[in-house]
């Protein structure tokens, strides 16, 4: 005798290989598949083509640096052997022009193995900063790196087709999972069977969800480890798999979605109305509140008020150091001012103040910095508190850490290039101070850059941590999909 589990599994596939005929017979699922392949193939070069010109400049930037630490060298060989012409911005042995631009450091944020599958926050972020003595407000927020446009609209990356296609393509294949049974009377028909309706809508979605996440899923990640060698790591393998997990839950929400609003009885032309309300609502509406209500509850300090006190600060410090800002000319008449003595130059007054005043900038600019950064750090630990009433944030978020474009990654890189330009300007100050000549052991002693990645446990605990709010929900809704089926005949 077979048990009533076993005839139930066994009406399970047998509603599974039916219903893959039928949606393979009439083209529907042919379609949405042709059509979500467009979308992840379009999505993922938008994806790769920003990671690849992330990282031609920053093997250019890269390149110039090379390039100009070997002409200081072999310049100052030169100016040390009395050999070259003097002056006084292009002198390495001048503490305060190689303090400047002359040294041509930069830091630099390397992409993630993973950088393709999100563009996130790097098209609004520079992932590269020119270093030298200047104050953080002229180098570190002085312009946008991308057309206002695409900072507008977005791009079509793959996260994109994730969060707001993905969802549109569920839509079409399950706003009428039961409806359209009952409308053409074979609901009825079924249900005198020993068959649940629990039963008929989870085969109906695994067919479903098998066809999407077969292409969401394997495309990108076999296009990336093709791609990019640095993908292939173990560490990166299980980024792959919580990306992996994200889009398999969100993609179950929006089908518990679509089964909880079939098991509504209402007709399809309404389901597919109700379904697309939702979207709009948890994709598009819910989001932009959101991100109201932050701004609102814990709103960032004024560009407005940052940009009148720089002006006001710099104003002071040139009052300050006005007496050293008087024009010296007479290195034009009198070049070997310039020269090395004993291990000594004459800094001249000019750029002793540009220094000085920059660094008093810095000192007294610094907590207004301060108060933008810990308001964006207050924006996202409420984000982290309210985004699990939207889901589209959640996914989002996770995939943007997953690539490594998420903002906290950014402010690390911020955070870590201030501390840098700190240590860059401490550097260099005792030999501005005392007038002490640059050496070629002093060009080798010069800070160099090192980036210290987000740890990876913070990381992994911020994505699944998603995963887990995502699967959460989908499990709330499956208990009201079962609660609702077996409660209420919709036949």
């Amino acid at each position: 005798m077979i048990s009533p589990q076993s005839r139930s599994v066994a009406n399970f596939w047998l509603i599974v290989r039916h219903e893959a005929r039928t949606l393979l017979r009439d083209r529907t699922l042919p379609l949405v598949c042709t059509v979500l392949i467009l979308m992840v193939g379009c999505g993922l070069l938008v994806g790769i083509a920003q990671a690849s010109l992330r990282e031609r400049m920053i093997g250019e930037v890269t390149a110039h640096e090379r390039e100009t630490q070997q002409k200081n060298r072999d310049t100052l060989q030169s100016v040390l052997a009395g050999k070259n012409a003097l002056v006084p911005f292009s002198n390495p042995a001048n503490p305060a022009a190689l303090a400047g631009t002359l040294a041509g450091r930069h830091t630099v944020l390397p992409n993630a193995p993973l950088a393709a599958l999100a563009v996130g926050q790097s098209d609004m972020m520079p992932n590269y900063y020119r270093i030298s003595y200047l104050s953080k407000v002229q180098f570190m927020y002085d312009s946008e790196i991308e057309n206002p446009w695409n900072l507008l609209s977005g791009h079509f990356d793959l996260a994109f087709v994730v969060v707001f296609v993905l969802p549109l393509l569920v839509i079409g294949l399950g706003y009428n999972l039961l409806s359209a049974e009952r409308e053409q009377g074979t609901l009825r028909m079924l249900c005198s069977q020993p068959l649940s309706l629990t039963t008929l809508l989870a085969a109906k979605v695994t067919v479903r969800l098998i066809a999407l996440l077969a292409v969401a899923i394997p495309l990108p990640l076999i296009v990336l480890l093709a791609i990019f060698p640095e993908a292939r790591t173990i560490a990166s393998m299980a980024l792959m798999l919580s990306w992996a997990l994200l889009i398999a839950g969100y993609t179950l929400f929006w089908f518990m979605v679509a089964a909880f609003v079939n098991v509504l009885g209402r007709p399809s032309s309404q389901n597919a109305l109700i379904m697309v309300a939702l979207w709009t609502v948890l994709v598009l509406i819910l989001p932009v509140a959101m991100n109201l209500a932050v701004n609102a509850v814990s709103p960032a300090p004024s560009r407005t008020e940052l940009a009148s006190r720089t002006r006001v600060v710099t104003a002071d410090a040139l009052r300050e150091y006005e007496n050293l800002y008087s024009a010296d000319y007479r290195y034009a008449s009198d070049p070997e001012a310039l020269s090395v003595k004993n291990g000594q130059i004459e800094v001249p007054s000019r750029m002793r103040a540009f220094f000085l005043a920059k660094q008093r900038v810095d000192e007294q600019i610094e907590p207004l910095l301060k108060r933008f950064d810990s308001q964006l750090l207050a924006q996202q630990r409420l984000v982290d508190i309210i985004g699990f009433l939207s889901p589209a944030i959640l996914v989002n978020e996770a995939l943007n850490s997953v690539a490594g474009n998420d903002s906290r990654r950014f402010v690390a890189f911020k955070t870590q290039t201030e501390a840098f330009h700190d240590g860059w300007r401490r550097f260099f100050a005792p030999k501005i101070s005392d007038n002490r000549a640059m050496t070629l052991d002093d060009l080798a002693l010069l800070p160099q850059w090192r980036w210290a990645e987000v740890a990876a446990a913070e990381t992994r605990q911020r994505i699944w941590s998603r995963i887990a709010l995502i699967l959460a929900l989908v499990i709330a809704l499956g208990l009201l999909v079962v609660t609702k089926a077996a409660r209420q005949p919709i036949v």
